[in-house]
């Protein structure tokens, strides 16, 4: 039974810090058994549903708006009869660079962000484990606000950082979103590099934060507050990655809590092989 209780004068920020050993960064990946991922369809429909910034300039909405008509015979149906949107989104990608008076990323980068920059791949993780946590305590997460932020390093480099406000409600009897509780905020940063523009791709240099507001330890579920469920989801989504968790707490009345999570020096990197969507051992 969810049940209030005053704030607390002092709430520490509590930082839990893991460093991968195995991460498995083709769990930010779409599927082999996604079809619409790898059709490019996903993409073809979240251009309109996410926002874009490119080297640090948003992509207006009305500009990608106007792409759908100008590539609009770029969408074709492949030999089985069904749609193939690839064209299009690696089209809309390489004007949004432009747009961004940015240089076009390689083909194989691009061909990976057709797959995966989008909610069924890199935010797919983040998203659907926190649906999953939440749910058992009678809490739902809806709407979710997403940013994808992608910067040209070089023609064979490209940086990522997918953010997302995640709204946390609670739940009716009758399934629906109730009053909201509050929001969480997750972010999820890699490279992607190719080699000489080849099919595969590696991902490195990633790193994951959760922020949790202050306001959840008001919230009891059988005996615990909201924000120490949340770190335990937190801990056992970092743990399903690969992770080895450093735990720290610091005092600061004046921040929300943050829960941090680092990757760095991964090693060995995860290759994928052209849109198959898994990594070479």
């Amino acid at each position: 039974m969810n049940s209030f209780i005053p704030e607390e004068k002092e709430n520490p920020i509590v930082t839990l810090k893991a460093q991968a050993e195995k991460f498995g960064f083709s769990r930010l990946r779409a599927g082999k058994d996604n079809a619409k991922a790898n059709s490019g369809n996903t993409a073809f429909l979240d251009f309109q549903r996410m926002d874009f910034v490119i080297n640090k300039k948003d992509i207006d909405q009305n500009f990608i708006n106007q792409l759908y008509a100008k590539h609009a015979s770029l969408i074709e149906n492949n030999k089985n009869g069904e749609k193939n949107y690839r064209p299009f989104a690696k089209e809309v990608f390489k004007e949004m660079f432009k747009y961004a008076e940015a240089k076009v990323p390689s083909d194989s980068i691009l061909e990976e962000l057709v797959t995966n920059c989008n909610q069924a791949g890199h935010e797919a993780g983040v998203l659907i484990e926190s649906q999953l946590a939440l749910g058992q305590h009678s809490f739902l997460v809806f709407s979710p606000k997403r940013v994808m932020n992608i910067d040209y390093i070089d023609q064979n480099n490209v940086s990522i950082r997918s953010d997302m406000k995640l709204p946390i409600f609670f739940q009716r009897s009758d399934g629906k979103a109730g009053d909201k509780v509050c929001d969480l905020s997750s972010s999820i940063e890699f490279t992607i590099e190719s080699q000489n523009d080849k099919d595969d791709v590696t991902y490195k240099d990633g790193k994951l934060s959760l922020t949790v507001p202050r306001e959840l330890k008001n919230y009891k579920i059988d005996g615990k507050n909201l924000f120490d469920i949340i770190k335990e989801y937190f801990q056992k989504f970092c743990e399903k990655f690969g992770f080895k968790f450093e735990v720290g707490i610091e005092h600061d009345l004046g921040d929300p809590m943050e829960v941090n999570s680092h990757l760095e020096s991964v090693q060995p990197p995860v290759h994928s092989n052209e849109h198959e969507n898994t990594p070479e051992n």
